[in-house]
């Protein structure tokens, strides 16, 4: 099965992500219709939504498709984790953008738990889930290594606790590492769990002094894939081949070198560079 690699471009109009994706080589790219922390201007999409026009001009021309449209993270609104996203969005206040994202198959919605009390985000995830139910939306659980749910684990404890239809796990090689994930922890869950798999190098093989180091390094310091000499590959094998590749490698010195378009080419190839290398399957 041909694996299918989705890109993440920041570009205000969906329409120009489509051909700059394209343009890439990707396969699919995300929407990111969201406002962070649920709070922000409306997206021009649904200011006006005869722009969608260009974006379907755009995937019909390219063969794309889009795939997610934000975060809707899951934290305590009186107690905010110190190296989390912000405050935290109420799904029943983006029930809008929900509405759009399933009445242009827009995929699912990517969430991460910041709250260290389990009824609440179980509550709360459980009710993300329903929300987004109502439009088709799937909830996609990403465990993050210096949050509070931090390992599969925990993720696939959350799922079962909540039992909804359409509550996925992302998974990321940086998590995957620093939380200590075992290959055949994941190849032990149903396949399809996952929808979605970030593709990465860690910045260093010792865990940092912190975690809010590590959050840092986390979000700006991440490396193509073998780089680090770290053996990617057992992840690689495990994962399910029905699961988006993303490559997600926030990199702050790359990013000024080369422009977010090359670094996004570059970074494909790298990419792409490793699996061959390592008799991967693409």
């Amino acid at each position: 099965m041909r694996k299918q690699w989705k890109g993440m471009f920041m570009n205000p109009h969906l329409w120009e992500t489509v051909y700059l994706a394209h343009r890439a080589g990707y396969d699919a790219c995300g929407a990111m219709l969201l406002p962070r922390g649920g709070q922000g201007p409306r997206h021009e999409l649904l200011e006006d939504p005869k722009l969608w026009d260009n974006v379907q001009n755009a995937l019909d021309e390219t063969g794309l498709f889009l795939d997610g449209i934000g975060n809707c993270i899951i934290d305590d609104p009186d107690n905010i984790h110190p190296y989390g996203m912000g405050v935290p969005p109420e799904p029943d206040d983006l029930r809008e953008y929900f509405e759009f994202a399933g009445k242009h198959s827009l995929g699912g919605v990517q969430t991460s738990i910041w709250t260290a009390n389990q009824d609440l985000a179980a509550e709360r995830f459980a009710h993300l889930c329903d929300v987004c139910g109502e439009y088709g939306l799937t909830v996609n659980l990403e465990f993050v290594a210096w949050g509070i749910c931090d390992s599969l684990a925990k993720a696939r404890t959350l799922l079962e606790t909540v039992n909804r239809k359409n509550a996925r796990i992302t998974l990321d090689i940086m998590h995957l590492y620093y939380s200590d994930v075992k290959p055949e922890e994941i190849a032990a869950c149903p396949p399809e769990w996952f929808g979605e798999f970030h593709l990465c190098d860690v910045p260093h093989l010792e865990f940092p002094d912190s975690h809010e180091e590590l959050a840092k390094e986390g979000r700006s310091y991440r490396l193509w894939p073998g780089e680090s000499g770290l053996d990617l590959k057992p992840w690689l094998k495990a994962v399910p081949g029905t699961a988006l590749v993303m490559p997600e490698i926030p990199n702050r010195e790359r990013s000024a070198r080369y422009g977010q378009f090359e670094y996004s080419c570059r970074t494909l190839e790298e990419c792409r560079r490793y699996y061959r290398n390592n008799g991967i399957s693409l």
